[in-house]
């Protein structure tokens, strides 16, 4: 009895490691950029081979040929404290350097020149590694990294690097005067865990900042509020300027209104959730509840805010 134990915990140490080590990377809006397998990142429907790696260098193509060269790095861990150089084939010098998860454009001499030439942040969320923009802070791809090596990331970096043009947007950016460079605005509580329910609006998607859940992402056309994906008729608001309020159903506890001073509960006389907006700080307007405080940088539709500040909108 205990040898067949012993052999049925080897096939089950045995065959986790077949299966691990294997997943897919999301664009943004879900869409696949790759399937990884390993040492081998595949395209999005896992039938072409295009890049394996193979010590700190990742090949195109099948063999490890000196003319199949794709990238050539001092490191494959992105998370390394040490400047780490990426160099394209027959390249002398480095297109890209990456240190404690931040990308940079050639190599970074300095301290000083490293906020100019940051192209890509990675953040570890749990079992997720997610790849947000360095120019807007707009998330640009995600995978489970407890699935995939550390090298794989390198290999998205640099895709997402070109695919997206950020070198010519870092460069673009650089040229703006200060106030035009922001294209983006946030908002969060001002007490409590602010990073968990810290919310980004681009223009066109309202989304958690540091959750990459797409389903948790939601659009406003100036008229309608609905999530981002999913066809939930039930999650749709209608918005006229001065009210808020489901489109498909009735629910008084989720209407709402703006006279331009206020933003209230159409229903609900209670203070503490009447809010005005003063310095950048949305607040109770009895200035009583301080702990219901949120702190807006830039500027966010109104309906937007109110999914926020009822919690309609959750971050996680």
């Amino acid at each position: 009895m205990r040898s067949k134990l012993f052999f049925y915990s080897l096939f089950t140490i045995f065959y986790s490691l077949l299966q691990a080590g294997n997943g897919f990377i999301f664009l943004s809006d879900t869409t696949k950029l790759f399937y990884a397998s390993n040492n081998e990142i595949y395209s999005p429907n896992g039938k072409q081979l295009l890049y394996f790696q193979k010590g700190n260098i990742f090949f195109n193509g099948t063999t490890d040929d000196k003319q199949n060269i794709f990238l050539l790095t001092t490191s494959m861990n992105i998370a390394s404290s040490k400047l780490e150089l990426v160099y394209e084939k027959d390249s002398r010098e480095p297109a890209y350097s990456f240190s404690n998860n931040k990308f940079y454009s050639g190599k970074v001499e300095s301290d000083a020149l490293r906020d100019k030439t940051e192209l890509i942040h990675v953040e570890r969320i749990k079992k997720w590694l997610s790849f947000y923009s360095s120019t807007n802070d707009s998330l640009l791809a995600y995978f489970n990294a407890d699935s995939l090596p550390t090298s794989t990331a390198i290999v998205v970096a640099y895709t997402l690097i070109k695919k997206y043009e950020l070198e010519q947007k870092m460069v673009i950016q650089q040229k703006q005067l200060p106030f035009q460079i922001n294209d983006f605005s946030t908002i969060k509580p001002i007490w409590g865990n602010a990073t968990a329910n810290e919310w980004l609006w681009d223009g066109e998607v309202l989304r958690p900042r540091w959750n990459v859940d797409p389903r948790l992402a939601w659009v406003f056309d100036g008229k309608i509020v609905k999530p981002q994906y999913g066809n939930n008729i039930y999650q749709q608001y209608e918005w006229d300027g001065e009210t808020f309020k489901p489109v498909w159903r009735t629910n008084h506890a989720e209407e709402w209104s703006w006279d331009g001073r206020l933003i209230r509960p159409v229903y609900d006389t209670n203070w503490a959730n009447q809010y005005v907006i003063e310095d950048g700080v949305v607040k109770p307007w009895s200035n009583v509840h301080t702990e219901k405080e949120w702190r807006m940088d830039g500027s966010i539709p109104v309906p937007l805010l109110i999914i926020v500040l009822s919690g309609i909108a959750k971050p996680f």
